[in-house]
């Protein structure tokens, strides 16, 4: 409640939460839920959530509510499956193919779905109940806005028999069957809701309606965006990895070209983020963004100023994508710890006070790129078109238009300025000719910068060629006049 005020002057409209149903007393992230109809009492219970959620509607803050549905709580309590049979095909919980004494080890007959956890009783309409019945708890009685399932794929997909490993064909339907009738479900008490999916399986029904076979969401997280922009996590080394290469400090090329991949994908109905709590989190070798940005070197003197000048421009390729943007709390203070599943208080940190001290400069930034892309139509659009990506000058370009405005954004993680010019060159169809005013620069003095830019000039574009000074490890946005 105390930091809501925070995030109104910030900007953001919208709070995503992590899990806040019970977890048994145990101090998590939450994503061991127990009981889906109860609010985790040590996070203040059902009222306190309740005037938490009011409060963030009074200041024009969406709550996005993040929910588990793909395993329980192994080690909670749940002694009355056993009520009327301990035998393993009797669990109520748990999905269980043949019976017991199939087996040498009973518990062979259970299913994995490559979450944390086995899969649910699918099969069982009392269980896709419980889940789609606190899903309208939560909009009904908790008036929250959206939600975001966690590790669709782990439901709709990813079930193997435990004792070899083989699909379990049967479990995918019956999840499929579960995500229908959950969106249908809020579908129809409450349409304006959002639903968000945590899928990676790159499957288009996932955002296809549910009354045509699909699973009826509106958005999914956009994974392959982070590792391209960010590729901190050392187990996607396939991925471009912008920032991390950067952060090595040489004149290297930076792989825009790969980038370009995925960024003109962001508009696909993704959410596009640069940080989330799996990356801090659970991810082998991640660091906070302002730390990746200088592969972890100590923040003092000129490294700090590398470290959020960096910062600065992979915030705001994501901001400025054509995704619905999303970012970790603490990123526009420059967060600096660890925010591990593990370890919740050693990763606390006082945003509020580091607002007004070292994270000062990237809280203006913050701020105002926010309040940037919500003023400007095109910004807001989904359509982006990459006209110019230069690896070895380390340079890309792209054009946001809602059809009758348009942005044009530049960036550069070049370690030099181009302070005489430089040339962004497409073709004349994708670069109007014309006048474009540079309405933002990340170089600016006000974020700590060196205040390299064109001062807010009318730059001309002919032939698909516009000429502009272009600060290190900077991000311009020009504005067709």
């Amino acid at each position: 409640m105390e930091f809501i005020h925070h995030l109104a002057s910030l900007g953001v409209n919208a709070v995503e939460l992590m899990p806040v149903s019970e977890t048994g007393g145990i101090f998590s992230w939450g994503y061991g839920d127990t009981h889906h109809f109860v609010i985790e009492s040590s996070a203040g219970g059902r009222d306190k959530y309740k005037h938490f959620v009011r409060e963030c509607h009074r200041n024009g803050i969406a709550v996005i509510q993040d929910v588990v549905y793909n395993h329980f709580d192994n080690t909670a309590d749940r002694a009355q499956w056993q009520y009327d049979s301990d035998q393993p095909e009797q669990n109520i919980y748990y999905w269980y193919e043949g019976r017991s004494a199939d087996y040498a080890n009973p518990n062979n007959g259970y299913l994995q779905n490559g979450s944390s956890g086995r899969t649910p009783r699918l099969w069982e309409e009392n269980v896709r109940q419980l889940f789609t019945s606190s899903a309208a708890e939560f909009a009904d009685e908790f008036h929250v806005d959206g939600f975001r399932v966690d590790l669709t794929e782990a439901i709709h997909r990813d079930h193997r028999h435990e004792i070899d490993g083989s699909e379990v064909a049967a479990a995918q339907l019956y999840g499929q069957k579960l995500l229908r009738e959950w969106s249908r479900t809020l579908n129809l008490i409450r349409p304006a809701t959002m639903r968000i999916a945590e899928d990676h399986s790159g499957w288009d029904k996932i955002t296809e309606p549910a009354g045509g076979g699909g699973m009826g969401f509106n958005a999914t997280w956009f994974s392959d965006f982070y590792h391209d922009l960010i590729g901190d996590a050392s187990d996607h080394g396939d991925k471009a990895r912008i920032l991390h290469r950067a952060g090595f400090g040489t004149d290297d090329p930076v792989p825009w070209s790969q980038f370009c991949g995925s960024f003109a994908r962001t508009g696909e109905a993704h959410i596009a983020y640069h940080e989330s709590h799996d990356e801090v989190g659970n991810a082998k070798g991640t660091l906070r963004t302002i730390l990746a940005a200088v592969n972890g070197a100590s923040l003092y003197g000129p490294t700090r100023d590398f470290a959020e000048a960096r910062t600065r421009v992979v915030a705001g390729i994501s901001i400025l994508s054509a995704g619905t943007p999303m970012f970790f709390m603490g990123e526009e203070i420059g967060a600096r710890k660890p925010c591990t599943f593990d370890d919740i208080p050693g990763g606390r940190e006082d945003i509020l006070a580091e607002r007004s001290g070292l994270g000062a400069n990237l809280f203006r930034y913050y701020q105002d790129l926010i309040r940037l892309r919500r003023g400007s139509r095109a910004l807001r659009s989904r359509s982006i078109d990459i006209i110019h990506a230069a690896d070895g000058a380390r340079v890309l370009a792209f054009v946001r238009s809602d059809g009758t405005t348009r942005e044009l954004v530049i960036a550069s993680l070049n370690n030099r300025p181009f302070g005489t010019g430089y040339t962004v060159q497409t073709t004349a169809e994708r670069l109007v000719p014309g006048g474009w005013q540079e309405v933002f620069n990340s170089d600016s003095s006000f974020y700590g910068g060196t205040n390299l830019g064109n001062f807010g000039a009318t730059l001309p574009s002919q032939d698909g060629r516009i000429d502009v000074r272009l600060p290190a490890n900077g991000l311009l946005v020009l504005r067709r006049t």
